[in-house]
């Protein structure tokens, strides 16, 4: 289903998921009219099937809790600000498909400047208020043509980037890269060529509108845990790409989160089994509903019953992934000057 003209207001919106919806909403209905018409087992099964799986596409399609329209309107009643960082991506920031980044980088950033720890319960805490920009299935055309100007209205002191994965599904698999123009409505099928002018245009929007900030591009992740994989190729080679552009700007540094995740995976990988990235999507249906349904399981036990150690379904992070990210991404706040923000905003 193409994306809908009312999702280029900037906001988060629930493309790619709204259809499935709408289709299981009618699939429960039907289950009700089995129920009564023909087999109460048979409709009784329908309804727990499709309950079940709207349950979970409703909660990883919810925008994040640490939103940018929420944050607009929290900010506007403080009475003082702190350094705001704002972090635009797709779904390994948006946190609903993969262990969430984004509320734990202000506790480990207060461990490591010696403060106390934020109690939880706020979407925005000190000393750091992190705005949670990212969405499933976004590209890096989506980010400068739709989601930027927005973004930038929370006037960050900081802005971390960390997209380009779906563009790399695009190029990878023919099928992946129907879904990713369909539901973004793109002019074209993603490639390397597009996805070094988009991030460019990012980082030239970001210098016009906010020329003091700073910024950093993170490397994509592994897609898969086969490093060897022509997956990875690919993500090789967007992640050069990433660095090239990053080079053109003084203020925009790189946070290497391939190198360390490969470095990691290098040191503890056992064994030979190895699930291919194109199991991504029937592992995603089978893992979202015993996360976020079930709840029995965290991300690092559904990713142990494949033999990953770092992503759940080849291509979202589990726990011991996503805390390697923000340690990479606290590093580089510290490297920033970030203690000299927050004492200058206190």
């Amino acid at each position: 289903m193409a994306a809908s003209n009312s999702y280029h207001t900037g906001l988060h919106d629930r493309r790619g998921f709204d259809g499935i919806l709408q289709f299981l909403m009618g699939f429960l209905v039907l289950s009700i009219l089995v129920l009564i018409l023909y087999s109460w087992k048979l409709g009784l099964g329908m309804f727990l099937f499709a309950g079940v799986y709207y349950i979970t596409v409703e909660t990883v399609s919810a925008p994040p809790d640490n939103r940018t329209e929420k944050f607009m309107m929290w900010a506007r009643n403080r009475p003082r600000r702190r350094p705001v960082l704002l972090c635009l991506g797709d779904s390994l920031t948006h946190g609903n498909l993969s262990a969430s980044i984004t509320p734990e980088i202000p506790i480990k950033l207060s461990a490591a400047l010696g403060m106390d720890v934020p109690s939880s319960g706020g979407a925005f805490v000190d000393p750091l208020w992190v705005v949670n920009a990212g969405q499933n299935g976004i590209t890096s055309h989506t980010i400068l043509n739709e989601r930027l100007n927005k973004a930038l209205g929370c006037y960050p002191d900081f802005i971390m980037i960390w997209i380009g994965t779906n563009d790399v599904r695009a190029m990878y698999c023919a099928s992946w890269g129907k879904q990713v123009v369909s539901m973004n409505n793109l002019p074209e099928r993603p490639n390397m060529a597009t996805f070094e002018r988009n991030l460019t245009g990012i980082l030239d929007f970001i210098r016009k509108s906010s020329p003091v900030v700073k910024v950093a591009l993170c490397t994509l992740p592994p897609m898969g845990e086969d490093l060897r994989s022509g997956a990875n190729a690919l993500i090789r080679e967007a992640n050069e790409v990433i660095e090239r552009v990053a080079k053109t700007d003084e203020k925009c540094v790189v946070i290497p989160v391939f190198d360390r995740l490969e470095e990691y995976l290098h040191k503890n990988r056992r064994g030979k089994r190895i699930v291919p990235v194109e199991m991504q999507p029937l592992l995603m249906l089978a893992m979202a509903p015993m996360y976020h349904v079930a709840r029995l399981f965290n991300w690092n036990a559904l990713s142990a019953m494949v033999g990953n150690k770092l992503l759940t379904d080849e291509l979202h992070l589990n726990e011991r992934g996503a805390d390697i990210v923000v340690d990479l991404i606290v590093q580089w706040l510290l490297s920033a000057s970030v203690a000299k923000a927050i004492a200058v905003k206190s």
